[in-house]
């Protein structure tokens, strides 16, 4: 009885830690994005280059899902996070010495490969510490606040402090560089908190336990699955259809918050007239309200997830019709010159349509089992990394090439928009196939 009680009021604070690191992870991987027009005056980067320097951090992320997913099923997630928090803040500091496209594209890498220890190894945490019927939820919360409070950061907070406080004040360092010190140190502070109170397992467990002891809360209908091998997922077709899926919805998260303050930074300063600066802040405010549907939507659709899955609607259909949601939400952006109003409103319902994806996590735990949650989702995150890093490092290229010879500086902006909607699409049709099997499986 202590050992239940004990799990029921110590796995929130399991929680709180879990969205305090995601939160780091969100914020190292958008840290340029809102300091975009700076960051690229300063280096002289075209919007080629910042796709560039946004992909270099997405391809070591990649990589190293599996591996960190690894070593998370067999050493647990505490030293596993709790680490990458703390370097990812000496990576930011570090980040803010780059002098040209070569060095900022380093340490970004240094950036994508420390905070890989975040995603994988938070959900297969997670999946220790909550039941089945409130692991949506849980997924929802963790990703929805803690990447919603690091894409805000990214986004708003960084440019405020490089516009209205470093240029007037007594701190050493002005400028974009100076941002990201201060945030750098704030991180590191986080860093120690999650290494303090976060907890690999529930008390008395460890990972070799049956997965009958790792759920003494309510327990669903449809009993969860346990692998008899560590690499049963990847000879699966579903894992295949999972990771595309994931793939597709990984393209949408790279390519809309990559550039969607930027762009409306540009609809703010060409089509509206405002000042560099005054411009740069409104698009991060359009950031803003597309991270405030990150950080709601999220945990409100993982915990309709639940709700689906208790009254026996397959988990897998909420990402799928969000997704496909997205993908109609573009043609905003292709068809006009949004005014403020439907730009905020675009924005807002793309941070809750693009964020319904964690719950996969979820999914995978349900279908190959919590012991290797960590390696299976570790491989459906990594395919959906590569991917999704390679779209983005083309994805400025593609925009001017699509925009050559027109006299919009918008238009750059189109292909990157076609880009989203057509992978949205595709993902869907993947989507339905892997809920198929899903749904096949189960009877």
């Amino acid at each position: 009885m202590s050992f239940l009680l004990y799990r029921v009021s110590y796995r929130w604070i399991i929680l709180f830690c879990c969205v305090l690191a995601y939160a780091v992870s969100f914020l190292v991987r958008w840290s340029y994005t809102g300091l975009a027009p700076y960051i690229s005056e300063d280096l002289g980067l075209d919007k080629g280059a910042l796709g560039l320097l946004g992909a270099a951090f997405f391809y070591p992320y990649a990589l190293a899902q599996i591996p960190w997913g690894w070593l998370t099923d067999r050493i647990g997630g505490r030293l596993v996070i709790a680490c990458g928090v703390l370097l990812s803040a000496i990576g930011l500091a570090c980040f803010a010495t780059a002098v040209s496209l070569w060095e900022a594209m380093a340490w970004r890498m240094v950036l994508g490969l420390v905070a890989a220890t975040a995603f994988v190894p938070i959900a297969s945490l997670l999946a220790q510490w909550f039941s089945a019927q409130e692991r949506g939820l849980a997924n929802g919360v963790y990703y929805g606040l803690g990447g919603g409070v690091g894409q805000g950061t990214a986004f708003f907070l960084m440019p405020f402090l490089t516009v209205y406080v470093l240029n007037d004040s007594v701190f050493p360092i002005s400028g974009w560089r100076g941002a990201l010190v201060v945030v750098a140190l704030i991180l590191g502070i986080l860093g120690v908190i999650c290494l303090l109170f976060l907890r690999s397992y529930p008390s008395g467990l460890n990972s070799s336990l049956s997965l009958g002891a790792v759920q003494p809360i309510l327990r669903i209908n449809q009993p969860e699955k346990e692998s008899v091998s560590s690499f049963q997922a990847f000879y699966d077709p579903t894992f295949w259809l999972l990771g595309a899926l994931f793939s597709a919805s990984l393209i949408a998260l790279r390519l809309v918050p990559a550039w969607i303050s930027l762009y409306a930074s540009d609809i703010f300063f060409v089509g509206w007239n405002y000042g560099r600066d005054a411009a740069v802040v409104a698009g991060g405010v359009i950031g803003v309200l597309y991270t405030i549907g990150h950080i709601f939507g999220s945990p409100l659709l993982g915990k309709l997830s639940d709700w689906l899955l208790h009254i026996g609607v397959q988990r897998l259909f909420l990402p799928i019709v969000c997704l496909g949601i997205g993908a109609l939400l573009m043609t905003v952006f292709l068809t006009v010159i949004p005014p403020p109003w439907l730009l905020g409103a675009v924005a807002l319902l793309l941070g809750i349509v693009l964020h319904a994806f964690p719950i996969m996590n979820a999914v995978v735990a349900e279908k190959w089992g919590v012991t290797f949650t960590g390696q299976s989702l570790g491989g459906i995150n990594m395919i959906g990394q590569i991917v999704g890093a390679f779209v983005l490092s083309v994805s400025g290229y593609i925009g001017m090439a699509f925009s050559s010879g027109a006299a919009d500086p918008l238009s750059e902006y189109q292909g990157i928009w076609y880009g989203v909607m057509v992978c949205g699409f595709c993902g869907v049709l993947c989507g339905w196939m892997a809920c198929s099997r899903l749904s096949l499986s189960s009877k």
